[in-house]
């Protein structure tokens, strides 16, 4: 027949594999919260990526029209010059300038229809990732503030389970604390039952001394794993 002293131990061992349990959940939690603010951070370099490239284009394109316009004005100059001159030599000189920018403008405008359809190309994608990034960061963002509020309550009750702890390790000898305390360490399960004769953790059989031991609810420690044992 097991003590009271006994009994309350294994009824503290017990209590605090609910802990253990609440407290690998929150590490959960807190690992599915990481997560998703990873993703969040991934969705916002992509859109970012995206933005960029548009605002890069754009300016490619503003650029390109700019020097377009610079043409025009050298191109206009050219022919009014070319209009008000009568010697021949200086006639053909300007007609060859002339020419030149007229072909370099020509030039520039296919350029230019090219940024403009890439410029148009990213406009869409654009569009695109802005409602995609807007749907899938809400979405995360919902699922980080339940994470969030999960492991609130967890904590809340990690914290009620605590001092309810205080209380249940009281008139335990301190001895049973100390290599229970010990244990608990090194491994997540440091108190197991016997199944047989043998060590649940190990399986490493106990001397019939040993069981004896056992059955007069003395506190014997696995000589394999060193984990504390007792009988159900």
């Amino acid at each position: 027949m097991k003590s009271i002293e006994f009994q309350r131990f294994i009824d503290l061992v017990t209590f605090d594999q609910t802990l253990v349990k609440i407290e690998r959940d929150i590490e959960k939690s807190q690992e599915i919260q990481e997560s998703l603010m990873l993703d969040i951070e991934r969705l916002q370099a992509d859109f970012q990526d995206v933005k960029n490239a548009q605002l890069q284009a754009r300016k490619a394109v503003d650029d390109k029209e700019l020097a377009m316009k610079i043409l025009d004005v050298k191109e206009a100059d050219l022919k009014i010059k070319l209009a008000a001159i009568c010697n021949q030599k200086e006639y053909k000189s300007l007609e060859k300038e002339t020419l030149a920018v007229n072909a370099q403008r020509m030039e520039q405008e296919q350029q230019l229809l090219t940024l403009w359809n890439k410029l148009d190309g990213l406009a869409k994608t654009y569009d695109f990732k802005h409602k995609l990034y807007d749907e899938q960061a809400a979405q995360f963002q919902a699922q980080v503030e339940q994470t969030k509020n999960e492991i609130a309550s967890l904590q809340e009750q990690l914290l009620a389970l605590e001092a309810q702890r205080l209380e249940k390790q009281q008139h335990i000898p301190q001895e049973w604390l100390d290599m229970y305390v010990n244990m608990k360490g090194r491994v997540n399960n440091p108190v197991v039952a016997l199944v047989g004769d043998a060590c649940d953790a190990c399986f490493y059989s106990v001397t019939p001394k040993d069981l004896q031991a056992l059955r007069q609810n003395k506190m014997l420690q696995c000589k394999e794993c060193y984990r504390l044992l007792y009988i159900a």
